[in-house]
């Protein structure tokens, strides 16, 4: 399991194909990583749309792109194959995000942020974006180019005309609201050891972005 250095203090991981395919109904797969992060439960999801709507635990199940959390035994995650994927931490309380170009261009990870300030002290946040595709890899078509340009500052997060890197326009959003934020490097599409829907297509299976609050806010 891929772990972020900024966020050594909060159990959490970034899995990959050595950890299992966390494809619908994998019951197994994700008690063995709860158990792992040492949580209780099941692991808490939700049904992702490619939006921005942010629930707590309270919301397992429903449509939404990311989760906030504050009870301590509990392990929230969310699933990518190409995709963003984006854990955040404050001091008590914890979010998981799915970032695909929609959800960075409906600012996700502003709502996520807002929520976890909310359900916390307001303190500081850090962040991880894990693997995800790289700019080299991700050619997207001048909607997805207009979409992203209309809400993210400058250039840093494209390359060329059409390709783009997603976890670089998040880590834009997020340190624009005073967020430390760090960029695993790691591709699904051309690292070994990742799902790509792009390489895969259909067949293609899910790893997961996990996190748990070590302590209640307080």
């Amino acid at each position: 399991m891929l772990r972020s250095t900024l966020l050594a203090d909060v159990p959490h991981g970034f899995t990959g194909v050595a950890e299992g395919d966390l494809a619908p109904g994998a019951a197994e797969v994700r008690a063995g990583l709860v158990q792992a992060l040492g949580g209780r439960g099941a692991l808490v999801e939700v049904r992702q749309v490619h939006g921005a709507r942010v629930v707590g635990p309270e919301g397992a199940g429903e449509e939404a792109d990311a989760l906030v959390s504050t009870a301590p035994d509990v392990v929230i995650g969310v699933r990518t194959a190409d995709c963003v994927p984006i854990l955040l931490a404050a001091e008590g309380g914890v979010a998981a995000v799915h970032a695909g170009w929609r959800g960075t261009a409906a600012r996700v990870v502003h709502h996520a942020l807002t929520e976890l300030r909310a359900r916390t002290d307001g303190g500081p946040v850090r962040a991880a974006v894990g693997p995800r595709i790289c700019a080299r890899c991700y050619e997207v078509g001048p909607e997805v180019i207009g979409a992203l340009t209309a809400v993210i500052p400058g250039d840093a997060w494209r390359l060329g005309e059409r390709h783009v890197d997603l976890g670089v326009a998040n880590r834009v959003l997020l340190e624009a609201e005073g967020v430390e934020v760090e960029l695993l490097d790691a591709c699904t599409r051309c690292t070994p050891g990742y799902w790509s829907h792009r390489r895969d297509g259909a067949s293609a299976g899910r790893q997961g972005a996990l996190i748990r609050c070590r302590t209640a806010p307080g």
